[in-house]
């Protein structure tokens, strides 16, 4: 049970160390995200060329843009991290808009103030997250990641006291 507790401790240190460095958490993170992909695309053509050999009409298309995706990721982390920027800032920029208008079109006289400041922060944030492109998604997969990891740790350190 010791090493469940230290695993968690670790844990909950990389939580921290990924909140304080967010820019290179997030980057690491997309980095290892290009090498899974690279090594699952490699997997994945080896067993379509067996597939083939068997004579099955299977295409290899998928596996090699996987690969190449998964290599550009690897050698190129910011052009996938401001790609995220660009969407995700997008989709809340366009979830902002559709809010603000269906409260209009609704007829609600008198709205709630807290749901306008949510959908204009939404707009906002939106806006920022694109400007700020591979740097701004960086930071907050790295502070997403860290709340992920002292969450994980903080549960693994429960699970260890309850096991006894």
């Amino acid at each position: 049970m010791q090493s469940r507790k230290i695993i968690a401790v670790i844990s909950i240190l990389l939580g921290i160390a990924a909140i304080a460095l967010p820019y290179f958490f997030g980057t690491l993170a997309v980095s290892v995200l290009g090498g899974v992909m690279l090594a699952s695309g490699l997997v994945s053509l080896l067993f379509v060329i067996d597939v083939r050999r068997q004579g099955l009409p299977v295409s290899v298309f998928g596996s090699w843009a996987q690969m190449i995706a998964g290599l550009v990721i690897l050698v190129w982390p910011e052009l996938a991290l401001w790609l995220v920027a660009v969407l995700l800032g997008g989709g809340l920029i366009l979830s902002g808009i559709t809010g603000l208008v269906a409260l209009r079109d609704a007829g609600i006289v008198n709205p709630p103030l807290l749901r306008k400041v949510g959908l204009w922060a939404s707009i906002l944030l939106g806006v920022l997250l694109i400007l700020t492109g591979a740097l701004g998604s960086a930071i907050l997969l790295g502070l997403f990641l860290g709340i992920a990891l002292i969450g994980a740790g903080l549960q693994q350190w429960r699970e260890a006291d309850l096991l006894g």
